[in-house]
């Protein structure tokens, strides 16, 4: 069964030490090493799990029945929208929390009441939204001139109604920000693939086990959580077994499409999604395309690049595909999400890192791939 995910809302119009706070801990992050000095260790270990030995955001809650209620509830997958003067202008995931009033004076001291910040919450996937509250309101069915107060939750039904309907929050409300309208997801194809079934694919090649391998170790370069289709991890290249690198759980969600565990190699932040990889090489490249095709059906707000990998004298015919009606359609857009990488410039990019030779990202990787457009 999917999880269910909570949106909370976030407050941060209180005055001066509320601002001081959210830049001190949201708009700079923290390490990994200061907080280290406050925690059990395996609080630390979970950071260092989450964030990748990466700076992260958090945020607390003073003391109070409703705050220690709602921070109870908080798990980790669930979103947090902070709203400031009539606008969401930040939106992320929590990634763990930890009741700690000495950790919380490290980073924000007391306030007038001689409280702390107490009940902590790490966040990952942040975005600056800075959208205002009238246009989130239309989403979620509250009234235009509703406001939020304080630190509270969003009403269940509205939250599994949105999410259902229109994906992920990260992404609605990055498409929101660019002026752009949401699609709503077609019912239909909620329907049909509802239930996933672990796709047996043959995948004969050496040279398929090679690119899996090498995009599993770009993923992990660039901080993030890596996952190959279950019948994949036993796989292994020079030696190493895919399984003692990638994660073995997928954490499905109710805004994020089981189908995504089929496709060959996707990188993953906390419970959001970062990229998608098809790599074709003995099968039909129409092939590869459908099943984003249909993954991208069944997400169409999603802001995460999509790839096909395969080798390069195949790349006019993967954009020939791409630009098919049935694929380039409004719904669909696949001639402008996919891009194509192929495996010279996948090996490159593996061996340039392993030589320390660059940084890595995925905008970086975005600028390396090649589109039809």
């Amino acid at each position: 069964m999917n999880k269910e995910r909570k949106i909370f809302f976030v407050v941060v119009s209180g005055g001066h030490d509320t601002d001081r706070h959210y830049y001190s801990t949201i708009k700079n992050k923290r390490t990994i090493e200061e907080a280290a000095q406050f925690l059990e260790h395996e609080e630390i270990e979970k950071l260092k799990k989450y964030f990748h030995g990466q700076s992260y955001t958090v945020w607390g809650a003073v003391p109070g029945i409703s705050n220690i209620r709602n921070w109870n509830s908080m798990e980790p997958g669930d979103y947090v929208m902070i709203y400031r003067r009539g606008k969401i202008i930040l939106a992320a995931e929590i990634a763990m929390k930890v009741h700690n009033p000495v950790l919380a004076k490290y980073f924000w001291k007391i306030d007038e009441k001689g409280k702390t910040w107490e009940y902590i919450y790490f966040m990952i996937n942040e975005i600056e939204a800075n959208v205002s509250q009238t246009e989130v309101n239309k989403y979620l069915d509250y009234a235009s001139n509703y406001s939020p107060q304080g630190f509270t939750p969003i009403r269940q039904d509205k939250v599994n109604r949105l999410l259902t309907q229109y994906g992920d929050l990260i992404s609605l409300l990055q498409k929101i920000k660019k002026g752009e309208k949401p699609e709503e997801i077609v019912s239909d194809k909620k329907e049909d693939f509802n239930v996933i079934i672990e796709e047996q694919i043959e995948k004969a090649s050496t040279v398929h086990d090679e690119m899996q391998w090498r995009l599993i170790s770009l993923g992990n370069k660039s901080h993030f959580d890596v996952w190959v289709p279950r019948s994949d991890q036993n796989r292994q290249y020079k030696g190493q077994r895919f399984r003692d690198l990638v994660i073995t759980e997928f954490h499905e969600t109710i805004d994020v499409p089981s189908y995504i565990k089929n496709i060959d190699t996707v990188w993953k932040l906390g419970f959001s999604i970062k990229s998608a990889f098809e790599i074709e090489h003995t099968t039909q490249i129409y092939s590869g395309i459908l099943r984003l095709s249909d993954l991208r059906a069944l997400a169409p707000n999603s802001n995460y690049p999509l790839f096909i990998v395969a080798e390069r004298d195949r790349k006019s015919n993967v954009f020939k595909q791409l630009k098919r009606p049935t694929f380039s359609n409004d719904y669909l857009h696949l001639d402008k999400v996919v891009k194509f990488l192929s495996y010279d410039k996948i090996r490159q990019l593996d061996e340039e890192l392993k030589n320390g030779q660059i940084g890595f990202d995925i905008d970086w990787l975005i600028k390396k791939a090649e589109s039809t457009i």
